[in-house]
């Protein structure tokens, strides 16, 4: 049997992973082995997420070994993190690192219905690394790129009637950023001007820290694409266009949709470099 390729990790603001309730898996070989899916509201296909942002608390919750939880905020909200035995890498660096700090993380997203309904998104991480300031500044300006991207691409996607329950799919096929789109648009009925606020507000606050910090005039906020021609532009240079990931070829376990989020025997190790470029 063929193994899959890792999948890129994809820059998701934490408002819009917690707004996300579809999951799937993709292709025509419906195997308990295929890659599963996130689809997000403004049409990020997400098997792997990258997050940056603040680690505001953690806790040991594992009985007999350790299992570690974590909450990363950023600018438009928070998401949980979850590392254990089967990610023993990412475990140690939770375990070592004191809330607050600035964290990067790369992981699976997981949704949990609970018994009154309700969706909880987490991510079972799979490589964390604590970064500076200037890292999660970055991650702000190109997360906001990527979902306006995603917003110009919806903005031509196919209205469908509305769908808001918990969704996931045994059948979907190999698909396309528009085609993302359009199954996004048909599941969610997303509005638009709400993420281009979210967008706006995390710029905006990104803006505002940078003010108190008196950061160098040459770091500013790219506002103008997103805005609609605002005079603020951006002078951050542009980071790599995908997290560079080691690829190792393995059948994996299926993610449990229906259940709290549990360790998985998964020895694959996510490699991440988080150096500056010079």
């Amino acid at each position: 049997m063929a193994g899959f390729s890792r999948e890129v990790a994809k820059r998701v603001f934490a408002e819009e992973l917690k707004s996300s309730n579809y999951s799937f898996r993709d292709g025509e070989d419906q195997h308990q082995y295929a890659p599963q899916y996130l689809l997000t509201p403004t049409g990020a296909k997400c098997n792997r997420v990258f997050v940056v942002g603040t680690l505001t608390e953690k806790d040991d919750i594992g009985g007999d070994t350790e299992y570690w939880r974590g909450r990363v905020v950023d600018p438009t909200g928070s998401i949980l993190i979850y590392a254990g035995q089967y990610q023993p890498e990412a475990a140690q660096i939770l375990a070592s690192m004191e809330a607050p700090s600035y964290v990067a993380v790369v992981g699976k997203p997981n949704l949990y219905q609970t018994d009154d309904g309700n969706i909880i998104i987490s991510l079972r991480a799979e490589s964390i690394q604590q970064v500076d300031e200037n890292t999660r500044n970055q991650w702000i300006m190109d997360a906001a790129r990527r979902t306006q991207e995603r917003l110009e691409i919806l903005k031509n996607a196919r209205p469908a009637p509305v769908s808001s329950d918990f969704t996931t799919a045994d059948n979907v096929p190999a698909s396309s950023p528009t085609q993302d789109a359009d199954r996004a648009l048909q599941h969610y009925q997303t509005d638009i001007e709400h993420f281009r606020q979210m967008v706006l507000r995390a710029l905006s606050s990104l803006k505002a820290e940078l003010a108190r910090s008196n950061m160098p005039q040459e770091l500013k906020i790219a506002k103008s694409a997103i805005a609609g021609g605002e005079s603020e532009t951006a002078t951050i240079a542009a980071p790599p266009e995908e997290m560079p990931v080691s690829r190792k070829s393995k059948p994996k376990k299926s993610e449990s949709l229906n259940a709290w989020p549990e360790e998985e025997n998964d020895d694959e190790v996510e490699t991440i470099n988080f150096s500056k470029k010079s």
